[in-house]
């Protein structure tokens, strides 16, 4: 037997944060001598943190890069140490891996395939590998510690005493052809992926079954290390780093977790992997007629003589991501954004209640953490030393994540003359059930405290049209009503720590969700503005899951009562409002969140869409598809210049309408889409 334990590393990094991410790649490595691990590998780009954006093309992130290695140089005797960062090599900037082993540089292994699509600009800052092995001079500060003047930098596969390494790059394992499928056939036996994978609903079984897949062709042990935590943008990193032998998944990190840092190791039997290889005669052709990659040899065997610890497969299973990523990305929001709680003005809805449950996922989450002792990494107490910073209570020991909530959340009903008795109970009850601390305004004095003072230039009064006004007054009504809400929200959520005796602000939170988004249906500047949207990639069917999952799962009664209710924006007069909100946008929820998908996934235009929903849309007639095609479309160009001033939205769906980072448009257009239209109508006929 060939027994190997390699450290597959979980770390929640900070972009920028050098002190931070430098204390976890120590503490990981520690971690990895006392389990035994010979192999230390940790995330990409985790020296820095992955998402520096546009930080990457300053030299000074590189060189504060290489004083970093310089402190983690000492720890590497007898363990190979892995580690991300960005690199110049010719004045050329390289994503890359750095190979530690007893206080040398080894290899430096730059990308050679970027991530370019979704939320990834990697080759805005980076060039792929496309060259041979060549020799990079280190700089001279790090040459006085390893005693190099250069080490190799290109794509080699390590070789040790017993054993050979491919390593690859994110990227690099989802491309037709992934560099570990060539690497394996070439001889190595342990294939190590550094990434920086974020969370999207699904996307954790799709990338398992890659690796599942990977191994089970070729035979080889898969390592794969991803960060964990909020990396100072939209994005969650899920973790959910895994080893992988032969197609089954023999040991797993947390997806969602709190924890700084966290090892994941196992023993491995290498004979497995020779032995399956042996078997595949197909595969044995193949690796007989591969390119040969060049080696760089390591003076260290991984293998160790040991009892050998047998693993079943591990199924991976989720079915709680959507709300345990949000939770755990409202707190590391939270803990580096320096405030000392949330703020969210709560209408009795289906959005502001799920952003409130958000903020009550994440303080079990919390409450969790700091109830289970955790040895290895001592997460009770770093996790309740932060809280207790952020309540500014050194005493502060929560005994239900209810007392949390209340230490920490700070909701707000802005009634108005239009607003039903139903909603404001809704709020209160849902508000008493999570335990936020909970205020009620009465926003009208404000709303006519505006129209008083433009009123000596209206020639006369503006009405509801239910009162004979136009629809332009009509709407005009609303939206000042809409956006004195988010005017007196920003005034709350910074005097409410003052009013409280204590330091800081809060964080206001946002409600809006992706398909009133798309569709344009919010008030440009209302509550839909805030600092961070934690549901603002989800739907409203996800939405309706998400409370529905939360009902079932804690009985609160508030959470049925708001479901049962029909939706309202409570903008008119009650008597004329009759809970419209479907009716008022033309299309339905269930309409929106087709359209959505259709265009930005299977990345559809106005045309191609009509064609595609003719046909899933079977019980409509052509004319009728044309016509809901045609209005999406419409109600869309008007109002495309909203989306570009929304808030920032935690990113959870594929086809999320994020204008900053993920859905790139323009937000000027022709709204009649002459031509396309033409088009839908030739072919509705």
């Amino acid at each position: 037997m060939s027994i190997t334990r390699i450290g597959v590393c979980t770390m929640n990094q900070f972009a920028m944060d050098f002190d931070y991410n430098l204390q976890n790649i120590i503490e990981s490595i520690e971690i990895c001598k006392r389990k035994q691990c010979l192999y230390r590998i940790g995330p990409e780009l985790e020296v820095c943190g992955y998402m520096c954006e546009d930080h990457f093309l300053e030299s000074d992130t590189v060189t504060h890069c290489w004083e970093a290695v310089s402190e983690i140089l000492p720890y590497t005797n007898n363990i190979v140490c892995d580690i991300g960062m960005p690199v110049i090599h010719k004045s050329v900037f390289y994503n890359c891996r750095v190979i530690l082993l007893n206080q040398k540089i080894h290899l430096i292994r730059p990308k050679i395939y970027l991530a370019d699509d979704g939320n990834y600009r990697e080759s805005r800052y980076f060039t792929p590998w496309s060259k041979e092995i060549e020799e990079l001079e280190l700089p001279t500060f790090i040459q006085k510690i390893t005693g190099q003047k250069c080490v190799p930098i290109g794509v080699a596969i390590l070789q040790t005493l017993d054993t050979e390494i491919g390593i690859e790059i994110c990227e690099e394992m989802w491309t037709p052809i992934p560099t570990s499928a060539s690497q394996a056939l070439d001889g190595a036996e342990i294939i190590i992926n550094s990434s920086g994978s974020h969370f999207q609903v699904g996307k954790i079984k799709e990338r398992t079954e890659l690796f599942k897949d990977i191994t089970k062709r070729n035979g080889a042990c898969y390592a794969f290390c991803n960060l964990r935590g909020c990396d100072g943008n939209r994005l969650y990193f899920d973790g959910c780093s895994c080893i992988v032998l032969n197609g089954k998944v023999f040991a797993k990190s947390d997806a969602f977790s709190l924890k700084d840092v966290e090892v994941t190791t196992c023993d491995i039997d290498l004979q497995e992997v020779r032995n399956i290889r042996i078997n595949i005669k197909s595969r044995s052709l193949m690796a007989s007629k591969q390119k040969h990659f060049p080696r760089v040899k390591l003076n260290i065997n991984l293998t160790q003589q040991q009892n050998y610890v047998y693993y079943k497969d591990i199924p991976i299973q989720y079915e709680t991501e959507i709300e345990d990523s949000i939770a755990c990305y409202l707190w590391d929001y939270l803990r580096r954004s320096g405030a000392t709680g949330f703020m969210l003005p709560l209408s009795g809805g289906v959005d502001s209640a799920a952003t409130a449950i958000s903020v009550f996922f994440m303080a079990n989450k919390i409450y969790q953490s700091i109830s289970i002792i955790d040895n290895d990494y001592n997460t009770h107490n770093k996790v309740l030393k932060q809280l207790r910073q952020i309540v500014q209570d050194e005493n502060f020991t929560p005994q239900s994540p209810q007392e949390i909530v209340n230490k920490i959340f700070f909701t707000v009903y802005l009634e108005s003359q239009n607003s039903s008795p139903e909603s404001k109970h809704r709020s209160q009850l849902l508000a008493e059930q999570i335990g936020s601390q909970h205020y009620e305004v009465n926003i009208d004095d404000v709303c006519n405290a505006c129209l008083n003072a433009i009123k000596p230039i209206l020639k006369e009064e503006p009405q509801y049209v239910v009162n004979g006004g136009t629809l332009q007054e009509d709407l005009a009504l609303q939206n000042i009503q809409a956006r004195s809400r988010m005017i007196i929200t920003y005034l709350l959520a910074q005097l409410t720590p003052w009013n409280n005796g204590k330091q800081g602000f809060l964080i206001v939170l946002g409600s809006s969700n992706l398909d009133e988004s798309l569709r344009g249906f919010f008030t440009k500047y209302d509550c839909s503005s805030a600092d961070i949207n934690p549901i603002g990639s989800l739907s409203k069917n996800d939405l309706k899951q998400l409370l529905d999952f939360c009902y079932k799962t804690y009985s609160f009664s508030a959470i049925k009562l708001i479901l049962e209710a029909k939706p309202s924006p409570e903008l008119r007069p009650l008597t004329a409002e009759g809970h419209v909100s479907e009716k008022d946008m033309e299309l339905t929820f269930d309409e929106l969140e087709t359209f959505a998908k259709l265009r930005k996934v299977q990345k559809l235009g106005p045309v191609s869409l009509f064609k595609k929903l003719r046909y899933l849309w079977s019980d409509l007639s052509p004319q009728q598809v044309a016509e809901k095609v045609k209005k999406f479309f419409k109600f869309y160009a008007i109002n495309r210049h909203k989306v570009v001033s929304i808030t920032a939205s935690f990113h959870a769906q594929s086809y999320s309408c994020d204008d900053n980072r993920f859905d790139f448009r323009q937000f000027l257009y022709n709204w009649r889409w002459p031509w396309q239209f033409s088009k839908i109508d030739e072919n509705s006929k």
